[in-house]
């Protein structure tokens, strides 16, 4: 009985998948500019628009912690009758991405500039890294933060949450003082400003009528940046 050699069968083994054909041969011929059209199309599709040139007369006062970032996704800590993260930093997985692009289509569609209202502008190390963040998602960082104020001492018996979000509003009542070039503005904010306004003294400016009350989990959603685009294009009348 004649046998086959391990060499005899390897190549009649390559003849046998020759005779088939190579593996790809049943596929159609490359299509250079079918294939750079597709290209073209998806990263067309991906292309974020582009932002128009800052506009200072139109400001939005940015809080944080409930706007950009779940509120109790992060550990913090009370520092003076701050809350604070523990981190010295923050990290872009940190961030609601949902609630990012639509803070960059408010900018895109009006042109603002950001100004941080959020306790976190304490700290140099966590803005920086919050401005890092934004740029990674081509959005401008803060042109300025709002000063930073005592609470009102004929205040200290009622609730925290009121105190806190009253000296926000004096925060950017100062601010607004120091630019008069501002026309319109928005609070985004998790903090309902009613409160505010509520017991702010004359010279604090209402609030609740230029802002935007985030749900603190769900932070800003397309709805809440409809709603601070109108306020910024249209503004209201100016309450006292």
């Amino acid at each position: 009985v004649a046998r086959t050699t391990p060499t005899q069968m390897s190549k009649r083994k390559r003849e046998v998948l020759t005779s088939f054909g190579g593996l790809y041969d049943c596929l159609p011929p490359p299509d250079p500019d079918k294939d750079a059209a597709a290209k073209a199309a998806a990263e067309s599709k991906n292309k974020k628009p582009k932002l128009p040139t800052e506009d200072r007369t139109k400001v939005i006062f940015l809080d944080i912690d409930g706007v950009l970032i779940p509120a109790g996704s992060m550990e913090t800590i009370w520092i003076d009758g701050i809350m604070l993260p523990v981190r010295p930093t923050i990290k872009e997985g940190d961030f609601n991405v949902a609630a990012l692009t639509n803070l960059r289509s408010i900018v895109q569609r009006t042109g603002a500039c950001i100004i941080i209202s959020s306790e976190w502008r304490r700290s140099e190390t966590l803005s920086s890294s919050i401005g890092t963040v934004l740029r990674s998602h081509d959005i401008p960082m803060f042109r300025d933060s709002t000063p930073i104020l005592t609470p009102s001492p004929e205040l200290h018996k009622l609730d925290p949450a009121v105190i806190w979000c009253e000296r926000r509003a004096r925060e950017i009542t100062t601010w607004l003082k120091d630019h008069k070039e501002v026309t319109s503005w928005v609070a985004i904010d998790d903090l309902d400003f009613s409160w505010a306004d509520a017991v702010k003294a004359a010279s604090t400016a209402s609030i609740k009528y230029r802002s935007v009350l985030t749900n603190a989990h769900r932070c800003i959603t397309e709805e809440n940046a409809e709603q601070a685009v109108q306020l910024l294009l249209d503004p209201p009348r100016e309450e006292r």
